[in-house]
């Protein structure tokens, strides 16, 4: 068989079972319509943040980089916690915040309740998994965490601002959950930054209290020693060498204590002033992105895919027949020169 009779014998298998052709083409035209018709109709916000003013250790324009973990120097949410924002928005302690968070406009119910409500609203075919209520708090708002790490997304920009992205099939529980991630990341950034200062604060009063320590200790050592050497001979080093290393140590702590006062002072100020950082630049509010299975593009797609399959099932018979005459062939043509070669090397024995 050459390949223009494979050419014939296809065309008339074609042309013969042109309507098992039609037949799966149209069936699996209308199964991905279906599929695309029992997709669910996904709404997504969209929000950003923006930091408020700058931190006292970094500069106007560096303020986004230490606040959403893009400086040179380290890639944490700020210099002082190491923590960066992407990590806070999708982590475990955030999504579990945001599940046990109630919303009044939707009958004071929690997130976790909502999420699971709406999620087995659509269940079946090319839809969502049923999810049983479970009776316990905490698996409830574990599996609702689990739903919301699905939904949602936290990236940064090129610009180097915080985006926040979340799904679901109800825009008012798209709206209500984006506003509490919002303030939820706030929250514990700003519970963060207290904590820091507080800490600093601490450590600063201890740093003080025990360089003021150290100096009543060096006084009492310098008036023992006056005491001990009140009647010597100042003018030899073995009563006036320990006087000057006295003297020494003393204005070394000196130093050291004042500027221990001056970062307890400067961890006070810090103390009192901390407010609120961050503020959404971009609201997540209606109207949303919608995203849908088309179903005209599935159902080309479904047209094409049973097409293919239909040919595939009429013409596999010529092409295996094909293919094995053509492996004869090249048996066969392999195989003459071997016996060509045999006659000619019995020849001269003989």
């Amino acid at each position: 068989m050459n390949n223009l009779e494979l050419i014939k014998l296809l065309l008339q298998r074609i042309k013969k079972y042109s309507w098992l052709i039609a037949v799966l083409a149209l069936a699996f035209g209308a199964l991905f319509f279906y599929m695309a018709n029992q997709s669910l109709l996904l709404y997504t916000s969209k929000s950003t943040v923006f930091p408020l003013n700058g931190t006292p250790e970094t500069n106007p324009g560096s303020t986004i980089s230490s606040l959403l973990g893009l400086g040179d120097v380290t890639k944490s949410f700020t210099g002082d916690a190491s923590i960066n924002i992407v990590e806070l928005a999708t982590s475990r302690r955030t999504r579990e915040a945001v599940a046990m968070a109630r919303i009044p406009s939707m009958q004071n119910k929690t997130v976790s309740d909502l999420i699971i409500e709406e999620n087995n609203k659509y269940t079946g075919f090319m839809q969502n998994d049923k999810i049983e209520r479970p009776k316990d708090s905490l698996d409830k708002i574990n599996i609702a965490s689990n739903l919301l790490q699905l939904s949602f997304i936290a990236k940064i920009n090129k610009n180097g601002i915080l985006e926040l992205y979340f799904t679901n099939s109800n825009p008012e529980l798209v709206r209500e959950i984006s506003y509490i991630y919002i303030d939820k990341i706030s929250e514990f950034y700003i519970d963060l930054k207290k904590k820091k200062a507080q800490i600093d604060y601490e450590f600063a009063i201890k740093k003080v209290d025990s360089l003021q320590n150290v100096l009543n200790q060096l006084d009492k050592r310098a008036i023992k020693l006056d005491e001990s050497t009140f009647f010597t001979n100042e003018g030899l080093q073995r009563y006036s060498l320990p006087k000057a290393n006295l003297a020494q140590d003393k204005a070394t702590v000196q130093s050291q204590y004042y500027y221990a006062v001056n970062n307890r002072e400067s961890a006070a100020y810090r103390l009192q002033k901390e407010t609120p950082l961050i503020e959404p630049l971009d609201k997540p509010e209606p109207p949303f992105d919608k995203t849908k299975k088309s179903r005209i593009i599935y159902s080309i797609l479904g047209l094409m895919l049973g097409s293919i399959i239909a040919l595939l099932i009429i013409s596999w018979k010529v092409i295996n027949k094909y293919l094995a005459d053509e492996l004869n062939r090249a048996i066969e043509k392999a195989s003459k020169p071997k016996s060509t070669t045999a006659v000619q090397q019995a020849g001269p024995v003989k």
